[in-house]
């Protein structure tokens, strides 16, 4: 038996009850699941909501609410999908019907009636068609990643880590005759600054692994349901640090929440949330306040958290989800590279969610992480 077929999820969308009933039956003989939806809008649903994962959408076109055109460019615009085949399966089978459906990108077209071998060999071919690229797609970028987490590995954490080891033995050779005070101040900058490029080579690899599809990978394999409030306070964990060096209350609001679970890789999500905690740790007056607030209601789990402190200019919200942007750099002198945030944005796409903000100048800032709930 082929090796894709046990695991592989088919979303199968028509209209017509007879086809489903029939096409199902076909599918799950071969030893597919098959999750069935009777118009564009119920299938997308399933998909933004994570209770279908396909590795394979067969959709008719005329349908009710929403056509098949209309969900094919709907799931092109979730980039968790951008990668599983898409067949139109349709009775407008004239040559312009079918070449209109190529042109708009669909990866094959199937017209009714259906001939159940052609169907079932259509549908094999796709699927191990896409499981090669991807197994082709993860070699290239594991041997790309490999070179690049050595070069970081290399010319950034191992010389960081002989000068801070080097300068703790020369600290102790000359503490009795020098200040201690002034070793410790000197310790203090170096410390600070192998940390900073430490985070720097950290969130380079986990940018490069978000943009080149490696996350996604991970999602698919090592994906799991868990709970938002694990998931928030492993990022609290993460941060603490950086509360008690500026003596940050910290507050929560779980009270909506208790239950709710999401699809991810929990590393992936919980750094996410420590990037947006961080930030507002960091740009909170000392001895200030976050909040974190997660509620879920329907089919959507919402993290909001707040701050306090100066806030972002309303002329620099548009780009401070870009790569190296950040509001009043060159006024402030802050660290970074302005990575946090693309980062945070890119891990809420994968998940099929959103990052956004509201932001006053002076006041304060909250960032919103909206992200689909999983209903195992």
């Amino acid at each position: 038996m082929n090796a894709t077929r046990p695991e592989a999820t088919i979303l199968l969308v028509d209209d017509d009850e007879d086809i489903r009933k029939n096409a199902t039956l076909i599918l799950d003989l071969e030893g597919y699941a098959v999750h069935a939806a009777s118009n564009g809008q119920e299938a997308l649903d399933a998909l933004q909501s994570g209770t279908c994962r396909p590795a394979l959408i067969v959709s008719d076109i005329a349908m009710p609410i929403m056509d098949g055109y209309a969900f094919f460019q709907a799931v092109r615009q979730i980039p968790s999908l951008r990668m599983v085949p898409f067949i139109f399966l349709s009775a407008h089978g004239s040559r312009r019907h079918v070449r209109f459906g190529r042109e708009l990108g669909v990866d094959d077209y199937l017209v009714k009636p259906f001939d159940p071998i052609e169907f079932l060999a259509t549908v094999r071919n796709k699927l191990n068609r896409t499981q090669e690229m991807r197994e082709e797609v993860e070699r290239e970028f594991e041997g790309t990643r490999r070179s690049l987490i050595q070069l970081l590995s290399h010319e950034l954490r191992t010389p960081l880590t002989y000068i801070t080891g080097g300068f703790e033995l020369l600290a102790d050779s000359f503490r009795q005759a020098t200040d201690p005070q002034d070793v410790d101040v000197s310790l203090g900058l170096i410390r600070s600054g192998t940390q900073r490029l430490t985070r720097l080579a950290e969130q380079v690899v986990r940018y490069a692994e978000l943009m080149s599809g490696h996350a996604q990978i991970q999602l698919d394999r090592l994906g799991e349901s868990a709970t938002l409030i694990s998931l928030v306070e492993a990022a609290i964990h993460l941060a603490q640090p950086d509360l008690f060096a500026r003596s940050i209350e910290m507050a929560t609001d779980y009270l909506e929440a208790h239950d709710a679970e999401v699809f991810t890789v929990p590393e992936l999500l919980s750094n996410a949330i420590y990037e947006v905690l961080r930030n507002a740790v960091y740009f909170s007056p000392e001895g200030g306040r976050v909040t974190i607030t997660v509620t879920a209601g329907g089919e959507t789990a919402v993290i909001a958290i707040q701050d306090h402190g100066r806030g972002i200019l309303e002329k620099d919200q548009p780009t401070i989800w870009e790569v190296m942007q950040q509001s009043e750099r060159t006024k402030h002198e802050q660290q970074g590279a302005g990575m946090g945030l693309p980062i945070v944005r890119q891990t809420m796409l994968l998940h099929g969610g959103s990052a956004s903000l509201t932001s006053q100048h002076g006041v304060g800032t909250t960032v919103y992480l909206r992200m689909p709930l999983h209903k195992g």
